[in-house]
């Protein structure tokens, strides 16, 4: 079953340009999508364990972050396509 997480990081993982790399290197990672600062939002089928283990791996064991399950309790302000993406495990279709 696909669930979506909340990725936070420090500058101490890596730039953005490492970790969007890394993230699409991670083959448990089904889509992702970023409109936060060191904020990423992933949706997988894998743990928030396995994903944390695969990320130092790719990290190299260095810089702190968090990946959090995404539950029903949340609230915030985020754009269209964020909360879609939380809410329906994948991204939003594009009109034509």
């Amino acid at each position: 079953m696909r669930k979506a997480y909340i990725l936070a990081h420090s500058t101490t993982l890596g730039s953005v340009e490492q970790v969007k790399a890394w993230l699409n290197e991670i083959p448990q990672i089904i889509h992702w999508r970023r409109d936060l600062p060191y904020c990423f939002y992933l949706i997988s089928e894998a743990s928030a364990q396995d994903l944390a283990k695969a990320l130092r791996v790719k990290a190299s064991n260095k810089g702190r972050f968090i990946i959090s399950e995404v539950t029903s309790n949340k609230q915030g302000w985020l754009t269209s396509e964020s909360w879609y993406m939380l809410n329906n495990k994948r991204h939003k279709p594009k009109k034509d």
